[in-house]
């Protein structure tokens, strides 16, 4: 159902795979009967990520980043209209639901948090790992992906993490190129190491940025 809608990705995460997570941050804080997770990706397109810069020159250039942004929204939005859909048809079912929206995830300002990870769902959905650049990285898209996930008081069964690491003999051009030096290489055995208010504050000064994405080798069968 979820494919027909539009989607290109989807998995289903357990509810105890979230043990972990922050309090206040996990599923059961929002839906307290909730017993699965559902996940749900749709791929940018290619064209309109490899118009971003990386040459530093962000502000000559800000158009690029204007649309990039554009589509990016517009990719949540579909997004948010699949969710919605798929909430509603377990509602119908008799099923609780809840939308983890793609357009605005609930995000406290003062620690850059959202109210959940899609991206940390995702990786318990299997639909990728994480990556040096902080990102999902998916096998078949990189990181060139959107989520969105509905929590349900419906049993689904769940699909299993990936255990691949994309990162192990990369060349680290998402650590290398980021233009507000945000990103670092990982230590101990975290996946990534990036200082958030470094790059929100970077991209309170213009409209996208985006290059940890758009130099991201994995999935790529794209013309560099």
């Amino acid at each position: 159902m979820v494919l027909s809608l539009g989607a290109d990705l989807f998995g289903v995460a357990s509810i105890e795979s979230f043990d972990d997570a922050p309090m206040g941050h996990r599923p059961t804080d929002i839906l307290s009967k909730a017993k699965s997770v559902i996940v749900v990706g749709m791929k940018m397109l290619d064209a309109q990520a490899d118009i971003l810069p990386t040459n530093g020159n962000y502000f000559a250039i800000s158009p690029r980043q204007d649309m990039y942004r554009g589509h990016y929204t517009f990719i949540s939005q579909e997004l948010d209209r699949i969710g919605y859909t798929v909430a509603r048809f377990l509602e119908k079912k008799g099923f609780k639901a809840y939308h983890q929206m793609a357009s605005t995830g609930g995000t406290d300002q003062r620690y850059l948090m959202g109210l959940l990870s899609l991206k940390h769902m995702a990786v318990q959905a299997g639909l990728g790992v994480l990556g040096h650049n902080s990102l999902l990285i998916t096998p078949q898209y990189g990181p060139r992906v959107r989520l969105t996930a509905i929590l349900t008081d419906a049993q689904m069964p769940p699909d299993t993490p990936l255990s691949k690491n994309f990162c192990r003999d990369c060349e680290k051009m998402c650590i290398s190129m980021c233009p507000a030096n945000a990103l670092k290489k990982p230590i101990d055995e975290t996946p990534y190491t990036i200082d958030k208010f470094v790059c929100h504050q970077y991209l309170n000064t213009r409209p996208a940025c985006a290059v940890c994405l758009k130099v991201c080798p994995v999935g790529s069968h794209r013309i560099r």
